[in-house]
């Protein structure tokens, strides 16, 4: 009772009595709550998303199924709209097979993945490894002639771990001062140099610890050179094996498959229509990047994401809401190389003079990435405005630990394309404990980082906040 009390409280913080609407309202929101704590469809998405699909590399076959089986669902919650729109991407790739072992000075299977399309070795290597830490270049041109078909480790012994996360809604993740120096990186340059020389693959330090592989990886095209991120204690290992003299034998063996049937991708949109005759053409909208990295199955980066912005809208349609702004969602590709599908989709729906009134109808965008549920808040990205309206919206959900709702920023994902436009764009306050040493692109991001708990959470939070967005009489503060 004392829950249900402090949850009626907060309503009534929010929405003042007085009209009709304001009554429909208050009785709706403890409505969304119950639909999504005790009736949740939430785990399910997610676990298909994780274990069944897996790994969603942007255009790898593994994505394109999520595509069709997110548009097959959200249709099956009755949503209006629901379609893909393509954008180019570039050639899908998939990792068949890796395999690394020490042979000698004794057997030891080591710990490492490939780098995201990375063209496969020419079978089984077998050699002993070259050590050319830094990748000068004049250590390539001294080893001229030598190196076709070689397994050469590319840096120094690798003493470079993110060993802290991000503090409690802090935005943006601030490296020490001074920052240690990371490895070496591969640039085109270093690229063509070895690609020239046959090499026959690049092993390459991690930067964090304990088993904990952190992986991506970009499309090299004809300057690519297969690699592969091993462990940085392994890598260590060897490395001193080799400083020392002593006599190392590793096998290694990469493969994988480039599909170039399509240079296309896809963002998914589906939505609920606004009925309002005044607003009905105006937006609010949610997103979160379908796509993820190859080593993990992306629990956290970012099925959570998508399974809270696809609960948040089936929610709303199951109580058979009436808004009145169309809600919509959207489902990004290629975020993780560069926030690719929401500036394709922004680029095609609001840049420019020829897209003003669609720009002008999207009222707000609210974005699921950085971090992992409960959801506590949003970053407001200093518009004062609208932190108080959201900050307003936000007290029904207090008790479910919404209270970090802040005015500062945070980048690297999606809302980004949409401030750009003019838009008001917001990421989600999200919980940091072991995302940027453990699960941030690594293999540990997998769907045992998530409790289902704060699934249901975020869904109800999310809900919560496109419900009343959609029913706000007045425009949403633009940014300054």
């Amino acid at each position: 009772m004392r829950t249900l009390a402090i949850c009626l409280a907060g309503v009534l913080l929010a929405i003042a009595p007085g009209s009709a609407q304001q009554a429909a309202d208050l009785a709706l929101l403890p409505k969304i709550r119950s639909e999504g704590l005790d009736r949740s469809k939430v785990l399910e998405t997610f676990d298909h998303l994780t274990t069944v699909i897996g790994p969603r590399l942007t255009n790898s076959p593994a994505h394109k199924r999520s595509i069709a089986w997110v548009q097959q669902t959200l249709r099956g919650y009755g949503l209006a709209n629901v379609h893909a729109e393509p954008f180019r991407f570039g050639r899908g790739w998939t990792l068949d097979r890796v395999s690394l072992e020490m042979l000698e000075p004794r057997y030891m299977p080591l710990i490492g993945y490939a780098k995201g399309w990375s063209p496969s070795t020419a079978g089984r290597l077998v050699g002993t490894p070259v050590w050319m830490p830094g990748l000068e270049p004049g250590a390539v041109k001294a080893k001229t002639g030598f190196l076709r078909g070689a397994i050469v480790l590319t840096s120094p012994i690798q003493d470079y771990a993110i060993r802290a996360d991000r503090p409690p809604a802090s935005g943006d993740l601030k490296p020490p001062s001074p920052a240690p120096a990371r490895p070496p990186q591969l640039t085109p340059e270093r690229l063509v140099a070895l690609k020239a020389e046959g090499v026959g693959v690049l092993l390459e330090p991690n930067i964090g610890e304990h088993g904990t592989v952190f992986v991506t990886g970009r499309d090299m095209g004809e300057n690519g050179v297969p690699s592969i991120v091993l462990a940085s204690e392994h890598y260590n290992l060897v490395a001193k094996m080799v400083q020392q003299g002593l006599p190392v034998k590793l096998a290694v063996d990469l493969q994988a498959t480039f599909d170039e049937s399509t240079a296309n991708t896809e963002n998914v949109i589906a939505e609920i229509p606004g009925t309002d005759p005044a607003l009905k053409g105006e937006v609010v909208m949610v997103g979160a990047h379908l796509d993820s990295w190859h080593t993990g199955t992306g629990g956290t980066d970012n099925a959570d994401g998508v399974s809270t912005a696809m609960e948040a809208l089936r929610i709303l349609q199951t109580l058979g809401v009436k808004p009145k702004r169309t809600i919509r969602v959207a489902l990004w590709a290629g975020e993780e190389q560069g926030l690719l599908g929401s500036k394709a989709w922004v680029d095609a729906h609001l840049t420019g003079d020829a897209h003003k009134a669609e720009r002008d109808a999207l009222s707000v965008y609210f974005n699921l990435d950085n971090g992992y549920p409960p959801v506590t808040g949003f970053y407001m990205e200093g518009n004062q405005p609208a932190l108080e309206i959201v900050q307003r919206w936000l007290k029904p959900v207090a008790d479910l630990g919404v209270t970090r709702t802040t005015p500062g920023h945070i980048g690297a994902t999606d809302h980004l394309s949409f401030l750009a436009a003019g838009v008001p764009g917001f990421q989600a306050v999200q919980e940091y404990v072991d995302y940027d040493v453990r699960t941030h692109h690594t293999n540990m991001d997998t769907a045992e980082r998530i409790a289902p708990g704060a699934l249901k959470q975020a869904s109800v939070v999310m809900a919560t906040v496109l419900y009343q967005a959609a029913m706000r009489p007045e425009p949403f503060p633009r940014p300054a």
